[in-house]
């Protein structure tokens, strides 16, 4: 661990990579400067990196720009089902995931990780829990992206497949790919934050509406500790992008490995590099023990802030 008295406290959003358009560039990077300045205010109120982390993923969350709580983007079925990830250097950790119509799912994860002797809690389950403690509920589901399911399950139905294959369809991101704009078709927008408060205690924390028109029950990388968040005594990190192809290479607990010997912006590059050969499109953002922080990513864009 660093020198306490060298350290500074330090936090770093992203908003998911991917294509990011000259429309919708400007809201999200405002959107990213708002959660920073959520985490914080939170870390000069005296709350430590975890508050930070949970702090800022709200904010994005409560976005409806991002792909994250409100705002997600609906399953085949048309409807939000959720994942977060929290973890902390300490090794303390929570993830959610299937959520339906929780408000805040980096909340929900954070107390699976303070207050139960678990690790993971997913679908019906997680929601009662949730309910049992009297967490906001939320219709996740905004106008926006209602009407546009509902525009591509009406020419999916009137192209190669009818409603009845489409239910059974394995390789459903083939097929739908043609039919949604170069934005939805390229861009992984989960949403996540990482950050060191002035104790040295680091925290990542990660969450997302998942793909467009997945199969009900998915789970990406998200929630998945060592894939979509990670934190030990080196640093922590939240990964965004191809799920599947990011919990294939423990993306995040890789990153977080090489800040044993490298700083945060040399470990998240040469982690950006490995999913790189491996034709794995993603972005990390991360924090080391020193208070350094580092963004990477090989896609087009990735909205990101610092303070």
């Amino acid at each position: 661990m660093a020198d306490k008295e060298a350290l500074l406290a330090a936090i770093i959003v992203h908003g998911g990579c991917g294509v990011v358009t000259h429309l919708t560039r400007p809201v999200k990077e405002a959107g990213t400067k708002r959660a920073v300045e959520a985490g914080l205010a939170a870390l000069r109120d005296g709350g430590n990196a975890v508050d930070a982390v949970e702090a800022a993923v709200k904010v994005l969350e409560d976005d409806p720009v991002f792909n994250a709580g409100t705002g997600s983007v609906l399953t085949l079925h048309g409807e939000v089902e959720t994942d977060a990830s929290v973890m902390t250097s300490r090794l303390e950790c929570g993830a959610v995931a299937a959520l339906r119509g929780v408000k805040n799912p980096i909340t929900l994860a954070r107390r699976v990780m303070e207050i139960t002797d678990h690790v993971f809690l997913a679908g019906p389950g997680a929601d009662h829990f949730a309910k049992v403690l009297g967490l906001p509920q939320a219709d996740l589901v905004t106008e926006e992206r209602r009407e546009r399911w509902k525009a591509i399950r009406a020419r999916m139905e009137q192209g190669d497949l009818g409603a009845d294959e489409l239910e059974h369809w394995a390789r459903i991101g083939d097929y739908v790919r043609p039919y949604l704009e170069r934005e939805e078709r390229h861009t992984y927008s989960t949403v996540g934050a990482t950050a060191i408060d002035d104790s040295g205690l680091l925290a990542a924390g990660t969450s997302t509406g998942g793909i467009w028109f997945k199969l009900p029950g998915r789970v990406g990388d998200t929630p998945i500790i060592g894939a979509g968040t990670y934190a030990d005594e080196h640093g922590a990190i939240s990964s965004t992008g191809h799920g599947e192809g990011i919990v294939k290479l423990c993306l995040a607990q890789r990153a977080v490995s090489f800040m044993a010997t490298m700083s945060a912006q040399e470990a998240v590059d040469r982690a950006v590099a490995d999913a790189s050969r491996h034709h794995v499109d993603c972005g990390l953002i991360g924090v080391d023990a020193r208070g350094t922080v580092g963004c990477a990513f090989n896609t087009e864009d990735m909205p990101t802030a610092c303070g």
